[in-house]
């Protein structure tokens, strides 16, 4: 019998920052089991180790280009050694972990969804090209992850260019 563990989105603290965490544990009481850095947990699917793990780097790979694209456009979000910044609100990361979660169950889309994660990151930017010939499934799915991956503070002070003069 193959073992089976609890993929989980958690937020928590560390050295006074906040940070998301997206990771699987075969205790049943996440809160307790990881060094009481965790404060609450708000998505837990049980899966296989195996899946587990494929679906963790799928959505880490998620926030990686999310926080890349932030930095591109010159956004700052706040850096952890744990996990993700807790900038990203609530909604974003829970959409981001259901996209992936849900997906998984048929392998057929997971393969092209995979696919798709892959080119979108080695692209480093978000552009159009991607969805030009894709139809169907595949086609929702990227539509949905650019929106996804399209977040942006909405607070202007997080810029790190605002210290630039007008020209006149």
């Amino acid at each position: 019998m193959r073992k089976s563990v609890n993929l989980f989105l958690a937020s928590g603290v560390s050295d006074g920052i906040g940070f998301w965490l997206v990771d699987f544990t075969e205790h049943e009481d996440i809160i307790n089991s990881l060094n009481s850095k965790l404060l609450e947990f708000y998505r837990k699917e049980l899966f296989g180790i195996n899946a587990a793990s494929e679906v963790k780097d799928a959505i880490n790979c998620t926030l990686d280009i999310l926080a890349f694209d932030s930095g591109i456009e010159c956004y700052k979000l706040d850096n952890s050694a744990v996990g993700y910044s807790s900038e990203i609100p609530l909604s974003i990361i829970e959409d981001i972990f259901d996209l992936w979660a849900y997906n998984y169950k048929n392998p057929f889309l997971w393969k092209k969804y995979i696919g798709l994660l892959n080119f979108r990151k080695k692209i480093k930017s978000n552009n159009n090209y991607i969805n030009i010939g894709l139809k169907g499934d595949t086609n929702k799915f990227a539509i949905k992850l650019d929106q996804l991956l399209r977040f942006r503070p909405i607070n202007f002070s997080f810029r790190q260019d605002r210290n630039n003069k007008f020209m006149w």
